[in-house]
């Protein structure tokens, strides 16, 4: 309430806009102290009317998890493939928020699913190839765990519209053989179910559609990237890193 106020205060003192940018430029300040980065004010991303409904929705209804930037990679590769035929799927949901701007982008009439693969009891046992340059990986077996209700619940704004499949990644995906999709976001952060998702989905997707990795650009998923780079290096399609940490490839 006091922080509220004061920005009230300050927005009629010296005006909103000259406000709001001096509070970017010490917020910039402070961040390079530690090398971080700040969203700058003027980006037309974050004024984006569907973004903006997409996130208020999520903080309305308290839905934690991927970045604001990675969800509107999310929002804008949903609203990319409109036309291109085929499903949407994700691999890793915890809390749907990424779930949330995939349907927002593909458009309030659209009749598109959205197939959502997650085990609900939290990441699978790290391999070889999640273990970080100083010897030990990040994860666990068990992390980021959210039981399948929260996520059913943080959707239900979207009716019939999303299918859960729980298991553990690829258990679940014959569910699908038969299908084609626009589009697939990878959020699982390790090797192994990176490249089973990959592997499964990357003939199902049609030209033009486009498959995300969220975990492709984090130091703490090193086994992402390694699966990515290793199932593409011998397709005709390159990888695109994207200063999000995500990675893009749109389909040949």
């Amino acid at each position: 309430m006091i922080i509220k106020a004061l920005d009230s205060l300050g927005g009629l003192l010296f005006g909103r806009e000259k406000y709001r940018r001096g509070h970017y430029k010490l917020a910039k300040r402070l961040a390079a102290r530690q090398r971080y980065e700040v969203y700058k004010p003027h980006l037309i991303w974050l004024t984006d009317p569907e973004f903006i409904a997409a996130r208020d929705m999520a903080e309305q209804r308290g839905i934690e998890g991927s970045p604001y930037d990675r969800c509107f990679t999310l929002m804008t590769s949903a609203r990319m493939v409109r036309n291109i035929p085929g499903n949407f799927a994700e691999c890793g949901v915890r809390y749907g928020k990424s779930s949330l701007f995939l349907l927002t982008g593909a458009g309030a009439q659209s009749t598109k699913r959205l197939h959502i693969f997650d085990s609900f009891q939290g990441l699978s046992e790290p391999s070889d190839a999640d273990v970080q340059s100083g010897g030990k990986s990040e994860w666990s077996k068990g992390d980021l765990a959210v039981p399948q209700d929260i996520v059913r619940q943080n959707l239900s704004a979207f009716g019939d519209r999303v299918d859960l499949h729980k298991g553990w990644i690829p258990d679940r995906f014959n569910d699908v053989a038969d299908q084609e999709f626009s589009l697939v976001h990878v959020d699982v952060d390790l090797y192994e179910p990176t490249l089973a998702s990959v592997e499964f989905f990357y003939p199902r997707v049609k030209p033009g559609g486009v498959i995300i990795c969220d975990d492709y650009g984090s130091g703490d998923c090193p086994g992402a990237k390694k699966a990515i780079d290793e199932f593409f290096a011998d397709k005709p399609e390159n990888v695109l890193s994207l200063t999000s940490g995500q990675s893009i490839v749109i389909k040949a």
